[in-house]
């Protein structure tokens, strides 16, 4: 862009400043007007695109996507919606690392972009899920581009003696003006079409043949739906269960847990809804929702005199989101929580799209005074590739390695080397899902520092305070 150019965009108000400055310093102006249209472009394009891929992420494909709903139903045409996962990811990372596996999520990002038309629109959805956006197409084209991904991707892409090749599970689903089904609908469908060809065996397409009509409507409401309506609708709550320390035995601090009231009034756990919740790209409104929850509790016990140490769970998805860390700095800026109280929790099993955003993120709490945890310690993918790329204080062991321990020689084993590393480290030990008396004094005997578990205290509401 010239100077020239560049003042011709300005506003009148900008330009009389301009022409009252002499030629250099109006030079230097101009050069910092330059830098600062710049920036703003740079900073739209983040918040449009995957940062791995550089395709169009969730938000905005499901912003385009609303968009050309919305064109069909007043104007007529008709078009699809591809669902496209990555089988077998989780071991491709198990078995050779998280760079081979981002390596593969470009390569078929790269495969998507050289394949579709020019009207077509890609995005990147999750960790192993892209979407396609085929305005104007019909069955057969949509049909025909899934079988063309579908051959590629799984003759071209050897990942191992261990794995053979990868493979793709394609859904896909047609909508028209007539149907009058909003966008929402259009991604269950095509969701629900991916995830039968999962189920049918993996590496093959399914068309949705259902209308996008009241069927798809009425299970989306089981999903995003339900989780907005629980949003806006008090539905959502908090428990709290106690971490104890092994030492004394006393409560050293609480995690919260998740809760949703269903329409017939049963309390559902976090686990029943939260993968819906990542797929629809709610988890971050509900993470968001958990955080503000928290930071009042803390901050009316710590006016009361009464201080509490609580655990927040953050999934993968708010860790590489970074309106959830201006929110919750925010947060602790204006309100009266201690952040030093305050743990934040990222589960090793998360799928986090961005290790390098996600340790910015972690570095950013540490350096307001909060603590980081490493959940589920052992499990999934790179447990050494955690402790080396993620600024951290405390490592909470898996529950797998917990529930069988003191009948489990290899697990008795695990624990212990868990222990060692994180002593080496520096670094606070909670066991997690602690059943019995045996289990506990093992724990002790190894050096664990904290523990929870139902033998140790159940959760209880919140609301109704912080049982010991």
């Amino acid at each position: 862009m010239t100077n020239a150019r560049s003042s011709e965009n300005h506003d009148p108000a900008v330009e009389t400043v301009l022409e009252k400055l002499s030629p250099e310093d109006r030079k230097i102006v101009q050069g910092a007007l330059q830098r600062a249209e710049k920036t703003e472009a740079e900073l739209r394009h983040i918040a449009d695109h995957d940062s791995l891929t550089g395709l169009l992420n969730r938000r905005r494909f499901r912003s385009e996507l609303d968009q050309y709903v919305s064109f069909t139903a007043r104007y007529g045409g008709q078009g699809a919606v591809m669902i496209i996962d990555i089988d077998g990811l989780k071991q491709v990372n198990d078995s050779f690392g998280h760079q081979p596996g981002d390596n593969l999520i470009r390569r078929i990002a790269s495969i998507l972009r050289e394949r579709v038309r020019t009207t077509d629109l890609v995005a990147r959805l999750s960790g192993d899920e892209f979407a396609v956006l085929m305005p104007q197409s019909d069955t057969a084209g949509a049909l025909q581009l899934g079988e063309d991904l579908r051959a590629q991707v799984a003759e071209g892409f050897p990942v191992g003696a261990e794995l053979g090749s990868a493979t793709i599970s394609v859904g896909i689903t047609m909508f028209d003006g007539k149907q009058g089904a909003g966008a929402e609908a259009v991604l269950v469908a095509a969701d629900q079409a991916m995830y039968r060809a999962k189920e049918e065996g993996r590496n093959r397409i399914v068309l949705y043949e259902d209308p996008v009509e009241g069927h798809i409507e009425r299970r989306g409401q089981t999903t995003s739906a339900k989780i907005r309506d629980a949003l806006t609708q008090n539905r959502l709550s908090l428990a709290s269960q106690p971490i104890r320390s092994l030492a004394s035995g006393g409560v050293e601090r609480y995690e919260l847990l998740l809760r949703m009231t269903a329409g017939d009034g049963q309390l559902l756990p976090a686990a029943s809804f939260i993968r819906a919740a990542e797929r629809s790209g709610m988890v971050q409104e509900l993470d968001r929702w958990v955080v503000g929850q928290a930071l009042e509790m803390m901050a009316e016990r710590e006016l009361a005199g009464e201080p509490v140490s609580l655990h927040i769970n953050l999934s993968g998805a708010s860790m590489t989101d970074i309106s959830v860390l201006e929110y919750i700095e925010r947060r602790l800026d204006e309100g009266d929580a201690d952040p030093g109280r305050c743990t934040f929790e990222i589960t090793q099993t998360a799928q986090v799209e961005d290790y390098e955003t996600a340790a910015g993120f972690a570095d950013r709490l540490t350096e307001f005074g909060c603590e980081v945890a490493i959940d589920d310690y052992g499990a999934g993918f790179g447990p050494f590739n955690y402790l080396k790329n993620f600024p951290f204080d405390v490592i909470k062991i898996d529950g797998t390695f917990i529930r069988d321990m003191p009948r489990n020689d290899a697990d008795q084993l695990t624990v212990k080397a868990i222990v060692q590393i994180a002593r080496g480290l520096g670094k606070t030990t909670i066991a997690e899902f602690v059943q019995d008396d045996d289990t506990t004094r093992m724990l002790r005997d190894y050096g664990v520092d904290m523990a929870q578990g139902y033998h140790l205290g159940r959760p209880t509401a919140a609301a109704e305070g912080f049982a010991g």
